[in-house]
């Protein structure tokens, strides 16, 4: 219910109030009043409202309800990065080869856990992303930095659909659909 979805965001402690409205059955315009909010709601990926699953999709031009985007945000961990590297412009820097990056983690903006840099960055699931970059140091030697993507989904192009590929869609290969249990009564 459309009501039930306007409580949950008032009860998230969003900067500024958020308007809801229903787009078809399966979608909903969500509009929120500040890019923190929207990061906020977004980067965390599926959300449970009242028990029912619900993925936030960034909207764009090209949007149609029957095709879901491929655009998503994605954590990238940065192991054993180098801790003059620690700042905000230079782990955009390093991490925009990847997709736009979007913001660092708590942790990692403080410098509570030099162990490891976390960059939130919004990448399109149909381009690949390198599993290391090169970071030059200017007179100083440079290193190779691994980028560790966390909790990448699936994303089919034959149905436009995230949480799976193509070799696991149920919709280019019916007959591998899970059969459904009937209770008995």
């Amino acid at each position: 219910k459309i009501e039930d979805l306007r409580k949950f965001f008032h009860s998230l402690d969003l900067k500024e109030e958020a308007s809801a409205g229903l787009m078809d059955s399966r979608h909903v315009l969500i509009r929120l009043g500040t890019e923190i909010d929207f990061h906020r709601i977004w980067a965390r990926g599926i959300w449970y409202v009242f028990g029912m699953p619900m993925r936030v999709f960034r909207w764009l031009p090209e949007f149609h309800v029957d095709r879901e985007p491929s655009v998503v945000p994605i954590w990238f961990q940065l192991p054993k990065l180098p801790i003059h590297y620690f700042n905000k412009e230079c782990l955009f820097q390093i991490v925009c080869c990847v997709g736009k990056p979007l913001f660092v983690d708590a942790a990692t903006a403080s410098g509570s856990c030099p162990s490891v840099a976390r960059v939130c960055v919004e990448v399109d699931l149909l381009k690949s992303f390198p599993g290391r970059i090169w970071i030059g140091n200017g007179d100083y030697t440079g290193c190779w930095q691994q980028l560790v993507p966390e909790n990448v989904p699936g994303y089919c192009s034959y149905c436009f659909r995230q949480g799976h590929d193509q070799v696991d869609c149920c919709f280019l290969h019916p007959t591998s659909r899970p059969e459904k249990v009937q209770s008995k009564n």
